[in-house]
């Protein structure tokens, strides 16, 4: 057994194979069929707790938890679930915490303990395995979306697509989100809760996804099955659709992936995400809704939906995916209207639909039973159609208020850089930040329209086709962010780029730099904001006329150790922050080991960084027992700098220079000619003398070798 002493205890959600909360991460390549593809998400140390004066921010090494999903056909509706840790010797104790329904198979390391579903470690075992049963069905009854949770929670709870009904109006009763059919599942991942306790710095918990056989695996669903995964890379996103064998899409699979790929480019809204993942749900079970999105970037679709709608469920859960807000109930309507009323106009914009499709589908929102609504009180978007109005009214809503904003700022704003807004605000979004940020973009004319339609029972009339012409007929202004090439880290102790993966000292910055260009019709503002861990850290904004080019730099300044995610222009980096290395002595030498009385010796010390990180620290100089001065060295990682004093004796004899613990001996001889007094840089003659009596210093130089610094890392 090992020894234990309590230092943190990490606590995560329950298990489920529901939606979940977290953070979407990279996931492997594309598979042909028959393989198995994973997805990665790591945790941060948010739910840490020190409890014995570790560094909960500087994680060097991680628990690594796989989670292998396989089916099991002889038993529709569950899955098996296998458990596989890998525990550093730094841990004492793990336990892992299953949801209520688990049903445990089989266990190596792992015991019952206390509480429902809890298992512990036995503190032996260096990769205990876990395995249970679980059910995979979850139907519209069995959990809440985020109109009955009183906020939207984007990561937390899922977002239904329109429903199957023409009204698209939300979940059918009892409908499936998740289903296992036996010969194929399409299922939400397990999260199961873990804890444990650690000696040392702080360690991460690192989940990997596999799914046994065939299958793929994103971060917050996976298919079991039989499939095909189609990939794509566009404006710095990898899309993957997962095409079941059981599914008989209506669309070609490469044909979606082009409207995808033309909406990523043109919804400039910010909160791009690396990876999409999407599976195209195989027709037979009874599906609650036409799509569902949760998590960050992961989607199911109906394998049946069409491109050329209104209704366009593929760009309504893509929408979906680019929100990266919470909102209160006052706001919440936003986030379906926003979806619904993107999807229409992409379609129409792709040229899949006329206007006339694309107005009748918005009009609908002017007539009962949504015209009455008020979109800031859900109580009154009324239940006769599965509270449609935050779909159907809230579209028309945003269409006219996309509507009035380019008309006002001369196609400079859209409503799209309302959403860019909200993205950029890391509080859950209320009705009146909303407003605000209507009238940031489109000023008081287009706020008080907003306040009216959203505030009241009011309702805009649809547009008409002259009246489109007038407010879209001139390309928008449309800002184009290159993802940066490379990192700039600067500070104390460096100067220069950096290559990915980045380790930085505290106190250093790092800036990344990208191109901006207005690709649109009209001269428009641009807003760049640079994330840390998920929050807005920095921002830069400006104004750039069509075809304007210009350079755009962010830049974040890291005070405390940790492991964080830097995400700018959709592009993100994994970066370690530590505390600075401590500067080593490697070897002394002096350019005369043999010397008169008060002749001059050089002594040079060479200063080393062996560690990954900048180093920083004092080098005290000692003459014969005797601190004589301190040398503050900054040096980056694997660097090697020389420094130098310049010493005189006026005694004969063996005489000991040293810097901290490595010295040399210079041998003084009786036959020198007797000097003057010197003095040393920062002291007076006589302080020199007196601090040293038969020696004087007479400079010190801190160099740098070109010759010698090794390669930075």
């Amino acid at each position: 057994m090992r020894p234990w002493t309590p230092v943190l205890v990490a606590l995560l959600v329950l298990s489920t194979v529901a939606p979940a909360a977290g953070a979407t991460a990279p996931v492997g390549p594309a598979s042909p069929p028959g393989s198995t593809t994973s997805s990665t998400a790591s945790t941060d140390l948010a739910n840490a707790t020190v409890v014995d004066g570790a560094d909960a921010t500087a994680a060097t090494r991680e628990i690594r938890l796989d989670s292998t999903l396989e089916l099991t056909p002889d038993r529709p509706g569950e899955i098996d679930v296998t458990l596989r840790f890998t525990v550093p010797e730094e841990v004492s104790s793990l336990s892992t915490t299953l949801s209520p329904s688990a049903e445990v198979v089989s266990t190596s390391g792992f015991s019952a303990g206390e509480g429902t579903n809890r298992y512990e470690w036995d503190e032996r075992t260096e990769a205990p395995t876990l395995t249970y049963r679980i059910p995979a069905n979850r139907t519209t009854e069995t959990v809440r979306f985020a109109g009955d949770a009183g906020a939207t929670n984007r990561t937390g709870v899922p977002r239904a697509g329109p429903a199957k009904s023409v009204d698209a109006t939300g979940a059918q009763s009892a409908g499936y989100l998740f289903v296992d059919t036996g010969p194929w599942a399409l299922v939400g991942t397990p999260n199961p809760g873990v804890q444990w306790r650690y000696r040392g710095d702080a360690l991460s918990l690192n989940r990997t996804t596999t799914v046994a056989g065939e299958g793929a695996a994103g971060d917050r669903m996976a298919f079991l099955g039989s499939q095909k995964t189609h990939t794509r890379r566009a404006n710095g996103q990898t899309f993957r659709l997962v095409v079941p064998k059981a599914a008989d899409m209506a669309e070609d699979p490469e044909t979606v992936l082009d409207s995808l790929a033309d909406v990523s480019g043109s919804l400039r809204v910010g909160d791009r995400d690396e990876t999409v993942f999407l599976i195209a749900a195989p027709a037979g079970p009874n599906w609650g809704v036409r799509g569902l999105q949760t998590g960050d970037a992961d989607a199911w679709v109906g394998a049946e939906e069409r491109l050329d709608t209104p209704q366009n469920a593929w760009i309504h859960e893509y929408v979906h995916m680019r929100q990266g807000f919470e909102t209160t109930t006052s706001a919440r309507w936003v986030v379906e209207g926003s979806a619904d009323y993107y999807a229409a106009l992409f379609t129409l914009r792709q040229e899949r639909i006329g206007f006339s499709e694309f107005a009748a589908d918005l009009a609908r929102g002017h007539r009962d039973p949504y015209a009455d609504a008020v979109l800031t009180e859900p109580g009154t978007w009324g239940t006769e159609h599965g509270a449609g109005a935050q779909y159907v009214k809230g579209s028309l809503v945003t269409g006219e208020l996309d509507r009035r904003t380019r008309l006002a700022t001369d196609g400079g704003g859209t409503f799209g850089s309302v959403l860019a807004r909200l993205n950029a605000r890391s509080e859950p979004v209320t009705s009146e930040m909303f407003l605000n940020a209507v009238e940031e973009v489109g000023g008081d004319g287009v706020a008080d329209t907003a306040d009216r339609y959203t505030q009241t029972s009011s309702v805009p009339e649809m547009w008409s086709q002259p009246d489109h012409d007038e407010a879209f007929g001139e390309l928008p202004a449309r800002v184009a962010f290159t993802p940066p090439d490379a990192a700039v880290v600067s500070g104390p102790y460096r100067n220069g780029t950096r290559a990915a993966p980045l380790s930085l000292a505290t106190g250093e910055t790092l800036t990344l730099r990208t191109a901006a260009e207005n690709v649109g019709g009209a001269t428009g503002e641009y807003l760049l904001t640079l994330r840390v861990d998920g929050e807005p850290a920095a921002e830069a904004t400006g104004r750039l006329d069509p075809g304007e080019r210009t350079n755009v730099s962010v830049s974040h300044t890291f005070e405390q150790p940790g492991t964080y995610t830097v995400s700018v222009a959709g592009r993100s980096y994994r970066v370690e922050v530590h505390e600075p290395a401590d500067p080593s002595v490697v070897s002394v030498r002096a350019n005369r080991t043999t010397v008169g009385t008060n002749e001059t010796v050089r002594v040079t010390a060479t200063v080393s960084n062996d560690a990954a990180v900048p180093a920083g620290g004092e080098v005290p100089v000692v003459v014969d027992g005797e601190r004589v001065r301190t040398e503050a060295v900054r040096l980056a990682p694997n660097a090697t700098r020389e420094l130098s004093v310049l010493v005189r004796f006026s005694e004969p004899g063996e005489h000991r220079v040293s810097f901290d613990d490595e010295g040399t001996t210079v041998t003084v001889r009786g036959d020198g000619v007797v000097g003057t007094d010197v003095t040393m840089p920062g002291f007076g003659a006589a302080t020199a003398l007196g601090a040293l009596g038969s020696v004087a210093v007479l400079g010190a130089v801190l160099s740098a070798l070109s010759g010698r610094r090794r390669r930075d890392r």
